[in-house]
């Protein structure tokens, strides 16, 4: 039998502050003020909160270009992956770069409306905005508030366009982090609500929530992911990747996705152990249950080459024949999530 899997990580949930004109825009809306440099250290750095599995972009090695956020994931058939990459490395790289493109943007405009001088700065906070593009229905403003000494919250809001009433603000992004000389610098979490950006502007995400826990101040470090949907399909995806200083890593991928395509309305159980060496090469380890699995247990192995090629790969219960070397595998034993 050969099934399709196909999987929706809910990467919409990142797309829209990202690729808001509007908010960068806050710039121009930010007058000369006192030092505010405190204020932009709790911004994650590039890369700090990045699931940046091995061949991603983010990881900075060699691969194609990363999936669009917001994508559809197509996984043909579980002993597939095309001519060029082994179907679950492709399968885990599309969810990771999901999350991270849009990580990645979020960061990127955060920082640069910050790197201006605020509209308004003390000793506890710092604000830039409100502003907007004149054609932006949302009208934005971020906040940067002192918590405790070196520790900070910051906020993206948005609020109609038009709206000139502070009350009407509500969270779009919230994040914790901390100063440069706190001992946690460079660790931190960062939530993105979609659902409330949807409400806004409908055009600029697929709602719900996307959290983001990372810890980038030693080897390893450590990024997880967890993303809960709004479209009443129950589906939720958590994933957790944990970085070697020579590029090695480890991803823990949790699912409940309607893995049929076309989607029949059925959501399996997905746990997935994914590893990978210096190199790239790699093995993941699956198990899928529930749905239209029933009580059935799938287990999958499958390896990849260091140009992420399948080398090998097996099932217990023959979706596809056992094919390649086991002896190409950089990890020989199956390490199944339990």
């Amino acid at each position: 039998m050969n099934k399709t899997i196909s999987m929706v990580p809910g990467a919409g949930v990142l797309r829209a502050v990202v690729g808001t004109a509007g908010l960068a825009l806050l710039a121009q809306a930010c007058a000369a003020a006192p030092d505010a440099s405190k204020f932009r250290d709790p911004i994650p750095q590039q890369g700090d909160a990045a699931l940046a599995i091995a061949g991603t972009q983010v990881a900075g090695t060699t691969g194609t270009q990363s999936a669009a956020a917001g994508s559809d994931i197509h996984l043909a058939g579980l002993g597939g992956g095309g001519a060029d990459y082994a179907s679950f490395y492709e399968f885990t790289r599309q969810i990771t770069d999901g999350v991270d493109n849009g990580t990645f943007q979020i960061i990127s405009v955060v920082a640069a409306v910050t790197s201006y001088p605020p509209s308004s700065v003390n000793d506890t906070a710092a604000v830039w905005g409100p502003g907007g593009d004149a054609l932006d229905p949302v009208n934005w403003r971020v906040t940067v508030t002192q918590v405790a000494t070196g520790e900070f919250d910051y906020e993206v809001d948005g609020r109609p366009h038009g709206d000139t009433n502070d009350a009407d603000f509500q969270a779009i992004v919230t994040g914790h982090g901390y100063g440069k000389s706190h001992p946690s610098y460079r660790s931190g979490t960062l939530t993105v609500y979609g659902s409330v950006l949807q409400a806004l502007d409908p055009s600029e995400s697929n709602g719900g929530t996307a959290k983001i826990t990372y810890d980038a101040r030693t080897y390893p470090r450590t990024v997880t992911a967890d993303i809960t949907t709004s479209d009443g399909s129950g589906q939720w995806y958590d994933a957790s990747v944990t970085h070697g200083a020579d590029g090695s890593g480890e991803l823990q991928l949790t699912a409940l996705a309607d893995t049929a395509t076309p989607a029949d309305g059925k959501n399996e159980s997905v746990d997935e152990n994914s590893r990978w060496d210096a190199t790239g090469a790699g093995r993941a380890d699956v198990k899928l249950t529930g749905g239209d699995y029933g009580s059935t247990v799938v287990l999958v192995s499958q390896c990849w080459s260091a140009t992420f090629a399948q080398s090998y790969y097996t099932d217990n219960v023959n979706y596809q024949p056992t094919t390649g070397d086991a002896a190409s595998c950089v990890f020989a034993q199956a390490q199944f999530n339990q």
